[in-house]
């Protein structure tokens, strides 16, 4: 027996090496690396969280093969496939990947047609997926923060924005401030992804652009997925149409602009008022995003029914569902489509002409996260709030309702309080990012469009201030978030002196 076993390790050793000798031998795997991305037909097995999957191939430093995987959205990473072992068979032209969760990836070259032919292999199950070679924007967007010089190096020059007719007027950042140092050292920090992976940073300072700067490809003319900073835009048309209907307070219950659904007012839903629904304090239970409210055709009737988790104005609780209602507000008081109403109240007296704002079923609108815009017309948003609602020479939002709107109205944690669909940061909030969590006597009011990933549109109004960001910082909220820092300790010390 003891003979057996030694003769099964000794070949399972000459096995692991022989293994071993493919992964480090540089010649044998050239036509496996590489980007690829799956198919469109195998790519089904993700919908509807991911559209594709992308697989990246190649050696390391110690000429071992590695493999990564993206799951792709909109041709962007929300998410990484993390492989822990890769085998490559030189002979058969096989690669198989094993995951975190014990899922196994399997593809076979064919050199012919360069496609690998594959499938994942979990439990009882096999899923095809099959893998054509990427082009290089994906590889760009995927990998390249910039596309390196020759020399592996990225380097940086700060450029005045250029001035193009958008309504934007540009100036050079040195026009604010003398310091260069400052300024090289917050791009210094972005390119080293201290801050997550940065699609687009934008800084204004007094109404004019500073700064403009794209990542992994992207250029002004992309619009961006703005995620739940689409909350904040449904916050400003709310105040519009509220300045059209000046009988209306905001104290009043929220069944009053939903009568169709009067059979839904029990457990002290009768007590919820448009206040509670601006302020996420509604008291219904929720758990954002519930899948149901995506298929079914009546979303109202879907967030009115939940059942109830604590009084009306008791505590914070964060509920896109409450401003998916503030669209059918908007709707029930102007009766008209939500889009028609934007289109003509804000956005084209704002000259933001390039948008998509994506619906529910029977055309109710994303409010809580479904715009994309270019992050231009983000600073725009931005800009409307510094100057209370005006816009140019013309009052989009009224004064008051910025001011109402953007004040904290309800604590959400130690680290931020609530207004009206906006996020508000002040000296008397905790920093997280310190440890131990602590205040800054230093630090200013700042007020933010909040959205999933690294969205922001952010907002200090004691140094005319607009900063935007876009990202893809999908896995981790703390890197999403790590823009609030940003702001506070890289930027805002650029312009204290001027």
């Amino acid at each position: 027996m003891m003979n057996i076993l030694k003769l099964f390790f000794a070949t399972a050793l000459i096995v692991i090496s022989f293994n071993s000798c493919f992964n480090k031998n540089p010649r044998s795997t050239t036509n496996i690396e590489g980007l690829w991305i799956s198919t469109e037909k195998t790519s089904s097995l993700f919908e509807p969280w991911a559209q594709q999957v992308a697989l990246l191939i190649r050696r390391d430093s110690t000429e071992t093969l590695t493999a990564r995987g993206f799951f792709l959205k909109n041709n962007e990473s929300i998410a990484e496939w993390k492989f822990i072992n890769v085998e490559y068979d030189t002979i058969v032209r096989r690669i198989s990947l094993l995951d975190e969760d014990s899922d196994t990836l399997i593809c076979n070259l064919n050199t012919e047609n360069e496609i690998l032919y594959g499938a994942v292999h979990s439990q009882d199950e096999k899923n095809p997926l099959n893998f054509v070679h990427a082009d290089k924007n994906l590889e760009i967007r995927l990998l390249y923060l910039r596309v390196p010089d020759k020399n592996g190096k990225i380097s940086y020059s700060c450029k005045k924005p250029e001035q193009i007719d958008d309504g934007l007027e540009t100036e050079s950042i040195y026009r604010y401030t003398s310091d260069s140092s400052l300024i090289f050292n917050l791009m210094k920090e972005v390119i080293n992804q201290k801050y997550g992976k940065i699609k687009s940073l934008l800084i204004l300072k007094n109404n004019k652009l500073t700064a403009e700067e794209y990542f992994y490809g992207y250029n002004r003319n992309d619009m961006q997925q703005i995620r739940s900073c689409t909350k904040s835009v449904t916050s400003l048309l709310l105040g519009i149409a509220l300045d059209h209907h000046k009988d209306i307070d905001i104290e009043q219950p929220v069944f009053g602009f939903f009568p169709e659904y009067d059979s839904l007012k029990s457990g002290g839903k009768e007590k919820i008022t448009l206040k509670h629904i601006l302020t996420m304090t509604a008291g219904l239970e929720w758990n954002d995003y519930p899948p149901e409210m995506f298929k079914t055709d009546d979303c109202f009737r879907y967030i009115l029914s939940r059942p109830m988790a604590g009084k009306p104005g008791e505590q914070f609780r964060y509920n896109s569902g409450c401003s998916v209602l503030l669209g059918g507000i908007i709707q029930f008081l102007e009766t008209k489509k939500v889009l028609a109403f934007a289109e003509e109240f804000l956005f084209t007296p704002m000259g933001i002409t390039d948008y998509i704002w994506e619906s529910h079923k029977n055309d109710i609108l994303r409010c809580g996260e479904g715009l994309s815009l270019r992050p231009r017309d983000m600073a725009k948003i931005g800009l409307l709030v510094l100057n209370h609602g005006k816009w140019q020479d013309k009052q989009i939002v009224s004064k008051e309702w910025i001011r109402e709107s953007t004040e904290p109205h309800v604590q959400e944690s130690k680290f931020f309080n609530y207004g009206y669909q906006w996020w508000h940061h002040s000296k008397n909030n905790l920093q997280w990012w310190k440890e131990p969590n602590a205040t800054s006597s230093k630090e200013y009011d700042l007020i933010t469009a909040l959205g999933y990933a690294g969205q922001y549109i952010m907002i200090i109004r004691d140094l005319d201030l607009v900063v935007v960001t876009t990202a893809s910082d999908f896995e981790s909220g703390e890197i999403a978030r790590s823009k609030i820092p940003m702001v506070i300790e890289e930027i805002i010390p650029i312009f204290e002196d001027d």
